[in-house]
C-alpha cells in the first residue's frame, strides 16, 4: 500500500512541467543578483564564434565579462571595458547600439521580439536573429547571489589619462 502511494506520487510529481533554467534565471534576476555562468556560439556568414563568460544580472542592472571584456550596466549607463587595450565605450543604457548582444537581461526579457525564430530547450537558447545571425547560449550554471547595491553594476576602475574613454552620454 506505501509503495502504491509512492508510485503515485512520483508518477504525478514527474508530470508537473518543470521550468527550464532559462525560466528560472529570468524570475530570479527580477528578485535579485542572479549569477550565470555560459558558453556561447553565434554563427553569421558561415563564420563560427564562441565563448564563455559570466553574467550578474539584477532587474535591468548587469555585470558581464568573459573573452577579454566586461561590460557593466547599472540601468543608466552603459561601460564597455577593454582592459588589455585600455579602452571604456561609455553610452546610456537607452540608447546601446549593441543592443541585445551587449545587454544579456534585454535578451532574456525580450526573446520573443529579439529574432525570427526562438527555440529554448532545457538550459540551451537558440534564437535566430534578423541579421542572419545564429545564436546559442548555454546556461552551464546559475546561483543566486541576494540582492545587490547599484554601485555593484558599475566598474571599480578609475578611467584615468592612460585610458582612451569614448564617451557618448
Amino acid at each position: 500500500m506505501l509503495l502504491s502511494l509512492f508510485l503515485i506520487l512520483l508518477t504525478a510529481a514527474g508530470s508537473v512541467p518543470q521550468p527550464s533554467l532559462l525560466d528560472s534565471v529570468r524570475q530570479k534576476s527580477e528578485e535579485e543578483c542572479v549569477a550565470v555562468d555560459y558558453e556561447f556560439t553565434a554563427t553569421m556568414s558561415g563564420v563560427k564564434t564562441s565563448g564563455e563568460g559570466t553574467v550578474r544580472i539584477q532587474g535591468n542592472s548587469y555585470h558581464m565579462s568573459g573573452n577579454g571584456l566586461e561590460i557593466y550596466c547599472d540601468s543608466e549607463t552603459t561601460w564597455m571595458i577593454d582592459g588589455s587595450a585600455k579602452e571604456v565605450f561609455v553610452e546610456s543604457a537607452e540608447s546601446q547600439s549593441a543592443g541585445y548582444l551587449a545587454n544579456p537581461a534585454l535578451l532574456l526579457m525580450n526573446l520573443e521580439q529579439e529574432g525570427k525564430a526562438c527555440q529554448v530547450n532545457g538550459d540551451t537558447l537558440t534564437l535566430e536573429l534578423d541579421e542572419g545571425v545564429l545564436l546559442e547560449v548555454k546556461i552551464k550554471a546559475m546561483k543566486a547571489e541576494g540582492i545587490k547595491k547599484t554601485e555593484a553594476f558599475r566598474p571599480p576602475i578609475d578611467f584615468d589619462s592612460s585610458w582612451i574613454v569614448t564617451d557618448l552620454r
